[in-house]
């Protein structure tokens, strides 16, 4: 074999396709564990909600191709670099000559006491388990959605505009902790709250009871909640076990170059599998659909190069709709930053950007995300641009004192954001 790829995910797959086009003489195979490719996990909240149908959610695959070859179905076991080989469940071992490897991440699910054994938990995470929801959830019940980052509030969404009840709980005191501050979110929650979701702030679920094996209510707060289905949504962890004994893994990590490339040369991994760490010193995991696509696309285009490229952005930028209300992320508070933002009073429309040292280092765009594209440019080239933060923030914006802020214009100290554990999209 040339070059084989483990993981049919946005890195996996896209990665698959830019081999193909970059390098045409090389066969490729990918592996992939469950019984299908390329499934788009952020369109499974609107495929258990049974506004998409299954054969919507694939990612675009390259026509029949002799030289592409897909095997599903079976994980690998282990991986063998300086052999050159993986090692399937099935028993089948395969070579290779370059490896990139694209294995995603593994649902978290917590202990919740009473929970083993109940049915109606479900990850949310890939589409087999989505399959399962969609199948088991009725519009009459009220569904628990457990985490409020960028996974849940999706979810919630979805599930909610097809009719269904439900309620979040989230530990953290707002929705989407990691990427927007209190202030910001709440405006978020107060839309959520008007669709008629109920949420559950600053709160864990405690204990779970069902009834002839299948989970009827979930405690939190102290009360009893009505739960006919329980999805997880607290995040993943990366899913490497397989790499254990390798020599690839450093203190449990899959760390790569800012070039995708790992202690291997011939061996690169892309997705929510890595931790990048860039020439500072620095670690990322930036682990965001966008992030996964381009990842997937570069491991290929440097995996025969002499020199690799390194990534251009380690941002998390991310976009939605939560039915009507257009929100886009550029990231969280870093300690030291400064604010700008413009938010007109009754507009239902707050517009900030986080700067240190005149750079952009977060920031997020709440029902009105016009700019989003040139302030995520900004923020990609790191340079000093305060001067057009203030331009793109509000036409013919000017910075104005703090205490003509109810005007809906101002500049001030930002405050810091509690982070959470890293979530995926």
């Amino acid at each position: 074999m040339d070059i084989v790829i483990v993981g049919s995910g946005p890195a996996g797959v896209h990665a698959a396709l830019q081999c193909r086009q970059n390098w045409p003489r090389k066969s490729v195979t990918l592996i992939e564990g469950e019984k299908s490719i390329g499934a788009c996990r952020p369109m499974l909240p609107q495929f258990m909600a049974g506004q998409v149908k299954e054969e919507k959610l694939y990612l675009p695959k390259p026509a029949e191709d002799p030289l592409l070859n897909v095997k599903t179905g079976t994980k690998v076991r282990s991986l063998d670099k300086e052999g050159k080989t993986v090692q399937l469940e099935n028993g089948e071992t395969i070579s290779f000559e370059r490896l990139i490897l694209a294995p995603g991440g593994l649902p978290i699910t917590p202990r919740i006491e009473g929970i083993d054994g109940l049915e109606g938990v479900f990850p949310v995470r890939n589409l087999p388990e989505a399959d399962k929801v969609h199948n088991w959830i009725n519009k009459d019940q009220k569904i628990v959605v457990l985490g409020g980052g960028l996974v849940g509030v999706k979810t919630a969404v979805y599930l909610r505009t097809s009719g269904f009840q439900i309620a979040i709980v989230e530990k953290e005191d707002h929705l989407l902790p990691q990427a927007l501050g209190a202030e910001t979110a709440r405006r978020v929650e107060g839309h959520f709250r008007r669709m008629g979701i109920d949420l559950y702030l600053g709160q864990t679920l405690e204990s779970a009871e069902g009834e002839h094996g299948k989970i009827k209510r979930a405690r939190a707060a102290g009360q009893w909640i009505p739960c006919h289905a329980l999805l997880l949504a607290i995040g993943s962890v990366p899913n490497i076990s397989f790499l254990e004994g390798s020599g690839l893994l450093e203190e449990g990590e899959l760390r790569v170059s800012a070039a995708l490339q790992t202690k291997n040369p011939r061996i690169f991994a892309a997705g929510d599998a890595v931790t990048i760490f860039t020439p500072d010193g620095k670690s990322h995991t930036p682990w965001t659909w966008p992030q996964a696509v381009s990842q997937g696309k570069l491991a290929a285009l440097n995996l025969y190069r002499s020199n690799p490229l390194p990534l251009k952005a380690l941002t998390r930028v991310n976009s939605m709709n939560l039915q009507g209300l257009a929100l886009n992320m550029l990231g969280a508070f870093v300690e030291g930053s400064e604010e700008i933002s413009y938010a007109p009073p009754l507009a239902g429309i707050l517009r900030q950007v986080f700067l240190r040292e005149g750079r952009i280092t977060g920031g997020a765009l709440v029902g009105d995300i016009t700019g989003s594209g040139p302030l995520h440019h900004l923020l990609i080239q790191g340079q000093d641009s305060i001067s057009e933060v203030r331009r793109l923030i509000k036409p013919s914006f000017r910075v104005i004192s703090p205490n003509l802020s109810e005007r809906g214009i101002g500049r001030r100290r930002a405050r810091l954001i509690p982070g959470e554990e890293p979530y995926t999209c």
